[in-house]
This record gives C-alpha cells, structure tokens and sequence, in this order.
C-alpha cells in the first residue's frame, strides 16, 4: 500500500513539473528529472596550431570587427575556423590536441610524454683500498685520478604535451572558469661539456636542451565556444633557438556535458530510423479526443 501511494504521489510531481515549464529529459534510473538537475562534468580540449607570423598578425587584425579595437563574443570562433583553413590549405599544420573530462571543482591531468633521464653530478673515480690500522684491516675508499667518474644524481624531465586544468561551471549553467597551464616540451639537442679517458675507456658528459611552449592563465569562456589563451614561438629546427618568424596559437574549448543524458531520439523512444524511412514521428494507435 505505502510503494502504491508512494508511486502516486511520484507522478503527481513529475507532471506538476512538467506544467510549471521544466524541461524533462530521460534518466538511466528509471525515473524523469529536470536536466538542470542531472550531475555535470567537463570536456576540455586544448589545439596548437603552427602558422607564419604574417598569416597569425592577419587573424588577429581581422577579428577586430567595425573599426574597434575590442573583440565581439564568439569572435574566436572565427580565428579558429580560419585557421582551420589554413590547416587544410596546408599554409599551417596542426601541431597537437589534447583533451581531458574531469568534474567541476577537480583537477585532471592528461600526458602524452616521454621521460627522459639524464645525470646531472658526477662522482670522480674511486679506489677500494685494503689497510691495516692499528693492528685492523679497514677498507678504505680513495679518490683516484685514474678511472672514470662516475653518475651521481639523475633528474627526470618530461619531453611531450602536458594539459593540467582546474576547471569551475558557473552557476548560470553556461560561463566556464578554467585555470590550466598546458606545455609542449621538446628535446632539441645533446650538448658535450667534456669527455674523460681511461686507457681504452672513454665517457663523454652531454647535457640535453630543452625547448618549451607554455601557457599558464586564468580564464572565463562560454561552453562550447573557441578561446584564443596565447601564442607561442616555435623552436627552430636548424638552431634550435626560438623561430621568430612563425607562431604557434594555443586554443581551449570546454563543453559541458550531462551525465545519463541520452540522444534526442531515445528520449522520445524512438528507433533510429533507417534509409528511406519518413522522418515523421509515427502517430500511436487509440481513440482521438475530440
């Protein structure tokens, strides 16, 4: 009797929300709720797109509209798309995109890296020696100038994309707070500081150099829409020095997405429809309310 009452009184307040204008979609649980009430998470996507400095000073210069030099909402969107035609033109390649769901309020992380290591002190050569002290045999470590040194401490680094990100819904549903600091890290050369012989032996002492392009910012973005969050200079492949003739642009997307939210066709229980059938929505058989 009670599960009976309680099923009544259940459809009772999904129909009184239905007729106070909220909008009721399908819930994986059996039961209909308002979207604004289904649980929310985050996709963030982060592009580096390479172009010419001249072709980035152009998208910039014209994405100021009416002679103002402020931009209009949505007017990344545009520098995103035409840079995208310049991707297909071939006047400008895509470097790398990473993208990463995560919770409102939680941080998330997500790697494609190689980890290099390398020694960064050197121990100089050591002889074990065997001594007698007091009438005891100590063993008793020396340094040598004949052998080589050897590693003493190593560090890692990180040689790849790197995306970290907080990210914050706003409380109107749609603003977006990020605070990430996405990176490109590349390993350009090996430098020889110096080489040690021993007899036949040798060890040569190199030193790795990195180049990085990072950006680390606070920003507010509308879901679904492309924000421009920096620019960076490209390493020179030859010198391996910053290339200042070209420019990498660095866009974020966010998207919000609704958990358990289906597509429109299963939340109107709809088969998908195949080839050549009437888009139509077929009408249920039963008498007609005059």
């Amino acid at each position: 009797m009670k599960m009976r009452i309680f099923g009544i009184f259940l459809l009772t307040v999904t129909g009184a929300m239905a007729q106070d204008g909220f909008e009721v979609e399908f819930n994986p649980l059996g039961r209909e709720i308002p979207v604004e009430s289904l649980e929310k998470q985050l996709r963030i996507q982060v592009e580096w797109i390479e172009l010419s400095h001249d072709s980035y000073t152009k998208l910039l210069a014209e994405s100021i509209r009416g002679g103002r030099n402020e931009l209009q909402p949505g007017d990344d969107n545009r520098i995103r798309q035409a840079a995208g035609d310049l991707v297909k033109k071939g006047d400008a390649r895509m470097i790398d995109t990473a993208m990463v769901i995560a919770r409102s309020g939680q941080r998330a992380k997500v790697e494609s890296i190689h980890e290099y290591i390398y020694p960064t002190e050197f121990d100089p050569a050591s002889e074990v020696r065997r001594v007698e002290k007091n009438g005891k045999e100590e063993v008793v470590t020396t340094h040598s100038e004949n052998g080589l040194p050897l590693a003493a401490a190593f560090e890692t680094r990180n040689v790849g994309t790197t995306l970290e990100v907080d990210p914050v819904i706003g409380a109107d549903d749609r603003t977006i707070d990020l605070n990430l600091a996405p990176e490109v890290i590349y390993l350009v050369d090996q430098i020889e500081w110096g080489d040690y012989k021993e007899g036949e032996s040798k060890i040569t002492v190199k030193m790795p150099a990195f180049y990085t392009m990072k950006v680390t910012t606070q920003v507010t973005l509308l879901g679904g829409d492309y924000l421009l969050i920096g620019a960076n200079s490209p390493f020179h492949s030859e010198t391996g020095m910053s290339d200042q003739e070209r420019k990498v642009m660095v866009f974020v997307k966010a998207d919000i997405l609704a958990v358990g939210l289906p597509d429109e066709g299963e939340v109107k229980g709809e088969k998908p429809k195949e080839e050549g059938e009437s888009a139509e929505p077929k009408r249920k058989k039963g008498k007609e309310k005059s």
